[in-house]
Order: C-alpha cells, then sequence, then structure tokens
C-alpha cells in the first residue's frame, strides 16, 4: 500500500512538472528573419555594439529597465551587446535589422526588428520563436502590424493606442516594451541628425 502511494504521489508530481513545461518553438530562422527585415539589400553588414555605461544610463531613462523581469518579478540579465544588421544597396543603408529576446510567461519570447535607418521606426517585426502557451497569437502579422510606423516618440503601452490579445496580456506587453527596446536602442546607438519640423 505504502508504495502504492509512493508512487502515485510521484506521477502527480512528474505530471504536475509536466503541465508546467512548454517548449520553445522556432518559428523562422535567423538568416530567413533577417532577410525579412532587410528585403531591398544588395549585402548585409553587421556592427555588434557594447553598450556604455552612459548609453545604460540613457535607456534606462528611457524604458526604465534594460530587459523586463520574468514572471513572478524575477530579475533577468541585462544584455549588454547588440548585433545589427544593417541593409545596403550600393553605399545606401536601406533598412536595419534587430534581434531581441525578452521573457514572455511561460519563457523567452524572441523577436526581429526591421527598422528604417533615417528615422528609427519600425518598418517589419516578426516573432522567431516563442515558449508561450496561450501567447503564440502574438506571432501573427494581424497583431504585430500595429507597431509598424512607430518611432521614438510614439506610444508602446497596451491598451494606448496599441490593443492586446485576448487572454495574452503578458505576451502582448512584451512585445510592446520589446519594440519600443528596438527604437530606442537604435536612436541612443546610431544617433542621427535632427532635422526640422
Amino acid at each position: 500500500m505504502r508504495k502504492a502511494k509512493i508512487f502515485a504521489v510521484s506521477a502527480v508530481m512528474l505530471l504536475g512538472a509536466g503541465l508546467g513545461y512548454c517548449r520553445a518553438e522556432r518559428l523562422i530562422s535567423d538568416e530567413k528573419a533577417i532577410k525579412e527585415m532587410l528585403p531591398d539589400t544588395d549585402r548585409v553588414e553587421k556592427t555588434v555594439r557594447t553598450l556604455t555605461e552612459a548609453e545604460i544610463a540613457v535607456i534606462r531613462g528611457q524604458l526604465g529597465s534594460l530587459t523586463l523581469p520574468a514572471e513572478g518579478g524575477k530579475k533577468t540579465a541585462d544584455v549588454l551587446e547588440y548585433t545589427f544588421y544593417f541593409g545596403m544597396k550600393g553605399d545606401k543603408k536601406t533598412g536595419v535589422a534587430l534581434f531581441d529576446s525578452e521573457p514572455g510567461k511561460w519563457g523567452a519570447i524572441n523577436f526581429i526588428y526591421g527598422l528604417d535607418p533615417e528615422t528609427g521606426k519600425i518598418r517589419n517585426m516578426a516573432v522567431v520563436s516563442l515558449s508561450e502557451k496561450r501567447g503564440r497569437p502574438v506571432a501573427l502579422k494581424s497583431f504585430l502590424k500595429q507597431f509598424f510606423g512607430r518611432g521614438k516618440p510614439d506610444p508602446f503601452d497596451i491598451g494606448k493606442g496599441l490593443n492586446a490579445i485576448a487572454g495574452a496580456t503578458v505576451s502582448s506587453k512584451t512585445a510592446a516594451f520589446s519594440a519600443r527596446k528596438a527604437v530606442v536602442l537604435y536612436d541612443a546607438l546610431f544617433p542621427r541628425p535632427q532635422t526640422a519640423p
């Protein structure tokens, strides 16, 4: 009888642990994602930037933090190095692509952004991989399109100009934070001359 109880408790514990587990799903390869973000190019040039203390202070001042906390408020490690992919046609930059990873409810959500090199606005974005159970619709273009055309002065708050996915508020807020972060990072690391209105 005692062995049966131990077996039953062990089975419940294993089953319970399995229910909380969600495997990451790869939606697009990094190479294909870069091509999708930089469609009008002859070549792609990579630039790796490590954030300086001054840049970190500027970015934190605009975002509040470099990375969202994980589920339950757990601190996540700040990424201090970013790779920017510049699409080139001749000597002209035609686009910028940038990867970002932020914690969702069930694991990391990995995004890629296509930015306008002149304005820093989002032209395109996609989810590269995710582990979300209910937040999978965050990868749909119908959801992501609401970020297209947004730049540094635009609001990136869910419920204030941006719609959430029903039942996936955490995933929706993660997408909004990551989109704003992409715009802020590019602006802080590659400042452009200000033009008169």
